[in-house]
């Protein structure tokens, strides 16, 4: 079993590595490549003349993309967009306030209808180092959504399975949700959960929640970056002796993210937690290249560190996903 987990992961890290190098921007059909420097180019040096061009030529080459390409060239010179252009724009934007407001006065189905949801689905392999040296099944979900401009939601469910000769020699579940909720500009109040059954950790589970104070660092095109901080308990379950620990502490985070070229980008996450008897860090480190509008190539590496395990249980752990990802 381990041999033919150990080929699947050979073949998608092989994968993976190809698509990342070799994958054309036009592989993407909702968003023209380059199309917005283009057309920002046209609005700084005044020429009109070629911006009516660059929209008709991109309008042509790519009809299935027409309704973005016409927001953003009446979001970047309204003045400049035809007159038929620009109603189509604004008939647009209205039919979309119509149908959420018609979403909207569902109720509580309005939050919880999973078609409203960003959702993608992973498959892969992975292999880790710590408490368990082997390779394995990787699975993931992840679900994310805006509610209007204050509210973003962030779900990511992983996990992993590995047996052999008939046993399971690793089994983990870990599920995070992530709640923002932007006060002010530039800040940002945070709520985190997660919870971590990790099968031959030491652990039987652990569960954590967060609140925190946070702040935008960098938000452009191009790369994204921000910190927070807060206080937060985690309870721990013990596999031996079936103990129980509350922990109150203290947690810092960042996230950053960088947009390599138009299907390639690139995320870090960090955190730091400092509870009252030990330390936790945690990296993960994800790049991705889009195959077209639905699927993906993901490479990820994790490493994390607990300076209070328990007896047998490592220290330090890593973990790399080799995975493709399918957006609902």
């Amino acid at each position: 079993m381990n041999r033919q987990i150990a080929h699947v992961v050979k073949r998608t890290l092989a994968t993976t590595t190809i698509l990342t190098g070799l994958l054309a921007p036009s592989a993407l059909a909702d968003t023209p490549a380059g199309l917005e420097d283009m057309l920002k180019t046209a609005v700084a040096n005044g020429d009109e003349v070629l911006f009516d061009t660059l929209v008709g030529t991109a309008l042509q080459t790519w009809p299935g993309s027409r309704l973005d390409i016409l927001k953003t060239a009446a979001a970047l010179e309204p003045n400049w967009i035809e007159t038929d252009f620009a109603q189509e724009v604004a008939e647009a934007n209205a039919a979309a306030e119509e149908a959420e407001r018609k979403s909207r006065s569902r109720g509580i189905i309005y939050f919880l209808d999973p078609t409203l949801w960003n959702m993608t689905a992973q498959f892969g392999a992975a292999t880790s180092t710590g408490d368990t040296d082997e390779q394995s099944i990787a699975l993931g979900v992840a679900m994310s959504r805006d509610f209007g401009t204050k509210w973003e939601h962030d779900f990511n469910l992983d996990f992993d399975l590995a047996r052999s000769q008939g046993l399971t020699t690793r089994r983990r579940v870990l599920a995070r949700l992530n709640t923002i909720y932007k006060a002010w500009d530039g800040l940002f109040v945070s709520n985190y959960f997660e919870s971590d059954f990790n099968k031959f950790s030491g652990f039987d589970y652990r569960i954590l929640d967060s609140i925190a104070l946070g702040v935008k660092i960098l938000e452009s095109e191009k790369q994204k970056l921000r910190l927070e901080g807060g206080p937060g308990v985690r309870i721990n379950k013990f596999e031996i002796g079936n103990d129980t620990e509350t922990e109150f502490l203290g947690r810092v985070s960042s996230t950053y993210e960088l947009k390599i070229a138009d299907n390639i980008d690139f995320k870090d996450q960090a955190s730091m937690i400092f509870g009252t008897g030990s330390i936790t860090f945690d990296n993960r480190a994800t790049i991705g290249a889009q195959i077209n509008s639905a699927l993906a190539a993901r490479l990820s590496f994790q490493v994390q560190y607990d300076s209070d395990t328990p007896v047998d249980a490592a220290a330090w752990d890593t973990i790399t996903r080799a995975t493709l990802v399918y957006k609902f």
